[in-house]
């Protein structure tokens, strides 16, 4: 029998959806009257807006990590196979066809003929061969593609269309699947440094994908004009605005009053409340991302040399299997979701069957009786105070647990957690941090438990890539980010080795699934939860957008922004004045505000990047 206090009583869906119609509608309010630093717009531009809380890391594309720039990233450059829109199939994207040689070492490519760039320069193999080239020849750039770039041996381009790829190891699945964004070489021969955060900061950004970002204000809005003249036709709308909002409830509200079109990221309560506007559409399918726990088990350099402060016994494997062994996933999903997705297993999520790991007969079941056992024999003695000491030492187990300071339902993970945690003898001290600020004490090693997320692909090399030993920093100061957590098993990479470079697609899998094993029994993260990807928009606006997978995802779309490209202003609805939907949120806001005897002021984000 499981030995465990439940830390809080769920809530009822009535009451959830009470508060957070009330703070929708208070919210709303708020939106309608106060003035707004997003981007002005012209009445004669259709334009998409699209709430986000990130701020850019970076416009450099071999190096950005934060989901924003991706985003943008795709909608800028095109890469020589597109991730495809019904099933994450390999479809042509700059190359109209590629063939393999019979050794899989060689790959030819076709580059297709008309693509420009958004500056009306030609497109040709050249560019393409000029990209690959930077992730073989520079440095810094090929460090930080190491799993894919390590593999490259040249990258020619013998005429206009061609070009040809050489490979140290047959690896079809890492050629196929890899996006390489496809940069133009008459801008990027021009970078002293190519590899420099700041080498691509120069607006507009010359692309050849459907949009390109034109402009840009920290913490206020980014800006991409449609391509035109793009080889794949034209996008339907003229320009896509990304709006920052310091609060997700206020987001939602703009989408209730039509100051943004799109909001994804959304909670049940949220979900289900939009719901109730005719004019928003909401869309609550599986989802590619999942929520872990980092434990830091300590930080080292490839070199070995140690940083950071985290607690001595996080080193300890007993110790990180008790804490696994002392969280109720699935009352995570149940409470903290209101069962909008699954308990986690490994970091390829279960949307991507082939490769998802189960946990199998090694599933860490919930059981506090058996975490306090597990420390127990491993010597860790509980004191009268209930808390748990060091076998050598008298020093405490006492965990600083890090989480987003802008995350409500990390809150209420936090709570649970720390519930069970005190049950088996762990001082837990939460703090809540600013996001860039959580993610800088992260990479410098500076923290005991930390939540992290990450939205996950079909190629899953990527996401194993970044627990190898080849990706730990060489530095201390935490400017190098390829390493997820400073975790290095030579078993795990040689699995690794192994799957990149298997052409059986099952052997592959089996591989794959061996990794996710070892880095589940390790416990150097924690996953917890498999969120379905909720998100809205404004039907009365746009029509047309293609999900990813079929009857799947709008916002988190992998390889490529289909719903972006096919997006269509919908039918013009009544003309002249403010929609009557508005003014009836506004009125239900004014009496909240009048009962409550006042309001809080919403304002745009500050500062915000999460990796996903």
């Amino acid at each position: 029998m499981r030995g465990a206090v439940t830390p809080m009583s769920k809530l009822s869906k009535a009451w959830r959806l009470l508060a957070a119609g009330a703070t929708l509608a208070l919210s709303a309010a708020l939106v309608a009257a106060a003035p707004s630093g997003a981007a002005a717009q012209d009445e004669d531009t259709d334009t998409i807006r699209i709430a986000t809380d990130q701020e850019v890391d970076t416009w450099n594309p071999f190096k950005a990590r934060y989901v924003i720039t991706y985003n943008t990233n795709l909608m800028t450059y095109d890469t020589l196979i597109r991730i495809g829109a019904d099933g994450y199939e390999p479809v042509p994207g700059l190359a109209t066809e590629w063939t393999e040689s019979d050794d899989g070492l060689t790959w030819t490519f076709t580059i297709r003929e008309g693509a420009t760039w958004s500056d009306g320069e030609p497109l040709t193999a050249a560019d393409v061969a000029y990209t690959y080239n930077l992730l073989i020849e520079n440095q810094a750039i090929r460090d930080w593609n190491i799993d894919f770039a390590g593999n490259l041996v040249s990258a020619e381009a013998p005429d206009d269309t061609t070009f040809v790829l050489t490979l140290k190891e047959a690896a079809p699945a890492e050629v196929i699947n890899r996006g390489i964004y496809i940069v133009p070489e008459h801008i990027w021969s021009t970078y002293p440094d190519p590899s420099a955060d700041d080498a691509n900061d120069q607006l507009p950004l010359v692309g050849s994908g459907p949009f390109r970002v034109s402009e840009y204000e920290t913490d206020e809005f980014i800006r991409l004009d449609a391509n035109e003249n793009y080889w794949d036709g034209a996008p339907g709308f003229d320009e896509i605005v990304y709006d920052y909002y310091s609060e997700p409830d206020a987001a939602v509200a703009a989408l209730e009053t039509g100051e943004v079109d799109i909001v994804g990221a959304l909670n049940p309560a949220q979900a289900e409340a939009l719901g109730e506007y005719d004019h928003v559409t909401v869309n609550d399918t599986q989802g590619r991302r999942y929520v872990s726990l980092t434990i830091n088990h300590g930080t080292v350099t490839q070199d070995g040399e140690e940083f950071g402060d985290g607690h001595p016994a996080l080193k300890d494997p007993a110790v990180r299997l008790a804490m696994h062994t002392a969280i109720d996933k699935q009352a995570l999903v149940d409470t903290v979701l209101d069962g909008s997705g699954t308990p986690a297993t490994s970091l390829i999520p279960a949307i991507f069957e082939q490769w998802h790991w189960d946990g199998g007969e090694d599933l860490v079941e919930f059981d506090i009786d058996e975490a306090n056992r597990i420390l127990d024999e491993a010597g860790y003695e509980m004191g009268e105070d209930g808390i748990r000491t060091m076998p050598d030492s008298d020093q405490k187990l006492s965990f600083r647990f890090y989480q987003h300071a802008d995350n409500t339902d990390y809150a209420t993970v936090v709570q649970f957690v720390s519930e069970w945690w005190k049950q088996i003898g762990l001082e837990i001290t939460p703090e809540p941090i600013e996001q860039t600020a959580l993610n800088d004490l992260a990479y410098l090693g500076e923290f005991d438990v930390a939540f992290s997320g990450w939205g996950v692909g079909p190629n899953p090399t990527e996401q194993l890539g970044m627990h190898t030993c080849a990706v730990l920093p060489t530095l201390t100061d935490g400017s190098e980010r390829s390493s997820e957590n400073s975790y290095c098993n030579e078993e795990f990479d040689a699995l690794h080795e192994q799957q990149k470079v298997e052409s059986d697609p099952d052997a592959r899998a089996e591989l794959v699934r061996q990794q996710q094993q070892l880095l589940y029994s390790d416990n150097p993260v924690i996953w917890l939860y498999y969120q379905n990807n909720m998100e809205a928009y404004n039907s009365d606006k746009i029509s047309g957008m293609t999900t990813q997978p079929t009857d799947g995802m709008v916002t988190g779309q992998e390889g490529f922004m289909w719903a972006y490209l096919t997006a269509q202003p919908a039918a013009e609805s009544d003309e002249g004045g403010t929609p009557m939907w508005v003014w009836i949120a506004v009125g239900a806001a004014v009496v909240v505000i009048l009962a409550a005897g006042g309001f809080l002021l919403m304002r745009r984000r500050s500062t915000a990047d999460e990796r996903e």
